[in-house]
């Protein structure tokens, strides 16, 4: 049952607690965008899971994706999210729900629409702006009193727009692509494990085992100012991504992961094999995964 840090007091935890610090906004730097002769086409699918031993499904995920062609040509737009509303609190299912509304809607109307109604293609620090904002108006309809009871819920966003990504990040739901083979984590984790590993007070075979591995330092709902990682990435001409919440993370290691991504089953195919892979391991948590393939295509509008 995942715990917020606003509800540590309730542990008697005997490694020293240390305050969550604000990471750097970006790995990879500022991104403008980039004019290339092929447009990458995007194909995704989403699964979620109430799991082998939960009575309810507290996940929530969203996927949208908007191309076109001819005359008309817009970026190609594709919108991906994952919540997972805390268990044990009243309300968990309907935060991680009104979380990934209210990001999305935000975000369809700020960037989406504009694009579509033929205004001018936004510059790569306004998008992350956006994108903090999406995260912080879902905080705020979360917080609402009788909204969502005293829910609160993870939220991990990523918005591919041409040939970058846009990820916004809160919590232990995570973001992943597989690049030639290889799995890299787009985001990090918000939560007490985390922080002593990055401490050097556990080690990765020790945090596997933790007792208080569900407790978080960052959360949607419960905490007043909320710090949001924003991070721009552009995007290889061929790969995946996955965002997935901690019923798949917490059941299944990287490397089969790894593994069931780097297939050539269809995104749908794939988003199946991690579900069925994190039940065969216990399924003690909800499940949920985005998965999406992108591939570069010529750009037959020139003509």
């Amino acid at each position: 049952m995942k715990k917020s840090a606003a509800n540590q007091e309730d542990f008697e935890v005997e490694i020293e607690m240390v305050q969550d610090v604000q990471p750097e906004t970006r790995l990879d730097g500022p991104v403008s965008p980039i004019v290339r002769s092929d447009r990458l086409h995007f194909d995704g699918a989403l699964r979620s899971h109430v799991g082998a031993v939960r009575q309810r499904n507290e996940d929530s995920c969203l996927l949208y994706h908007f191309d076109s062609a001819g005359h008309a040509l817009l970026p190609p737009f594709g919108l991906y999210i994952v919540a997972d509303g805390m268990g044990g609190y009243e309300g968990g299912d309907r935060a991680s729900k009104v979380a990934a509304h209210t990001a999305a809607h935000y975000l369809l109307q700020q960037i989406y629409l504009p694009l579509h109604n033929d205004q001018a293609y936004p510059d790569s620090l306004h998008i992350e702006e956006l994108m903090r904002r999406s995260v912080l108006s879902a905080h705020e309809a979360v917080c609402l009193p009788g909204y969502s009871g005293s829910g609160g819920t993870t939220l991990t966003i990523a918005l591919a727009l041409g040939q970058q990504l846009f990820v916004a990040h809160v919590g232990d739901s995570r973001a992943y692509w597989l690049v030639d083979g290889d799995l890299r984590a787009l985001t990090k984790d918000h939560s007490l494990v985390q922080r002593l590993q990055d401490e050097g007070k556990l080690t990765l075979e020790e945090a596997q085992n933790f007792q208080y591995r569900n407790i978080l330092l960052r959360a949607l709902g419960q905490e007043e100012d909320l710090e949001v990682d924003v991070y721009t990435y552009e995007l290889p001409a061929q790969g995946r991504l996955l965002l997935c919440s901690d019923g798949l993370t917490g059941q299944v290691s990287e490397v089969d992961i790894r593994r069931i991504m780097d297939g050539d089953q269809s995104p749908g195919e794939v988003a199946d094999r991690l579900i069925t892979a994190a039940l065969n391991a216990g399924g003690i948590d909800n499940i949920s995964a985005v998965v999406v393939e992108f591939e570069s295509r010529e750009n037959a509008s020139s003509g």
